[in-house]
């Protein structure tokens, strides 16, 4: 679903998924030939409940059984364990067709990763818990839809115009304003939305466990809750991204943090652990510039 308002800049959204609250469905067996299928899908984030599904993630790469990895989120409720085939996009790839893992790594090749590190963090919990931990802070956050970003503690929503950035970043710098007062009409007008897209919390939100770019003690950070198959995230990376970059310096940096829709972006997940797994060889960001560069290339894409 798409929200699109003459008030605000675009962002996707993500309705609540179809009742889920009896019993979980079993996990089901193990493949007889190896696959890489879909291990963070659907993450199924309830806006309205705070609640995210967990999902089972299926890694077996060789001819060992596949091993499954709970992607579990505190909530209000129970979680609830979706099985692969629960109408997630799994259909098997056509003869002759590209195949999602034969993409992506492809581009691990073409920003020099090393192959094996690369398969062994795609196949480690832990990498799929720090996204989902994200995601559970963007819920909390009351974010309910990609791209939604915090300048320290001015919270915009949407791929707005570069200028709405740029003013915000300028008077972070200054000093950081406390009341909506001193800001431009434009500005105003997102706050005057409902829900507002700009609104000043009272605190800056956890980045700790963000990708940075620049220094995590800058004395203004932009960071960016965002989802690698949202054409809105992937406009803003286009048009706003490169004048913030020119910024980052000893004062200003970026973050980002991960919020994968995967109930209406179904390789979104998959793709945040790809980036993750080439931060933890040094190279998030050229993944994810190559990510948004070529979005049409694999965001259709199936599981062999």
């Amino acid at each position: 679903m798409t929200g699109v308002d003459d008030d605000q800049g675009p962002s996707e959204a993500v309705s609540a998924p179809p009742d889920q609250s009896g019993p979980p469905a079993p996990a089901p067996p193990p493949p007889a030939r190896p696959a890489w299928t879909y291990f963070l899908t659907p993450a199924a984030v309830v806006l309205g409940s705070l609640v995210i599904a967990s999902a089972v993630w299926y890694t077996n790469r060789e001819s060992n059984p596949a091993a499954s990895a709970p992607v579990v989120a505190a909530s209000t409720q129970a979680a609830t364990t979706t099985s692969p085939a629960a109408g997630n996009g799994s259909a098997p790839v056509a003869s002759g067709q590209p195949d999602l893992l034969s993409v992506f790594d492809g581009y691990a090749k073409q920003i020099g990763l090393d192959q094996a590190k690369f398969t062994q963090c795609l196949a480690s919990p832990s990498t799929v818990a720090v996204i989902n931990k994200q995601l559970q802070r963007g819920n909390a956050l009351g974010i309910n839809g990609t791209p939604t970003f915090f300048i320290n503690n001015k919270m915009i929503v949407g791929a707005q115009p570069t200028e709405i950035f740029d003013e915000v970043i300028q008077d972070e710098l200054k000093g950081s304003p406390a009341t909506i007062d001193g800001y431009s009409a434009a500005i105003k007008q997102l706050a005057a939305t409902n829900p507002p897209n700009f609104k000043i919390l009272a605190t800056k939100p956890d980045v700790s466990d963000a990708q940075f770019e620049g220094s995590p003690t800058a004395k203004v950070i932009v960071a960016e809750f965002s989802d690698f198959q949202c054409p809105f995230c992937k406009r803003f990376v286009d048009t706003t991204l490169a004048h913030i970059r020119a910024e980052v310096g000893a004062q200003v940096a970026i973050a980002f943090l991960n919020f994968p829709l995967t109930q209406i972006h179904p390789n979104a997940g998959n793709a945040s652990l790809v980036a993750a797994c080439a931060g933890e060889q040094g190279k998030f960001w050229p993944m994810h510039d190559l990510l948004f560069a070529r979005q049409g290339e694999w965001e259709s894409l199936r599981a062999k």
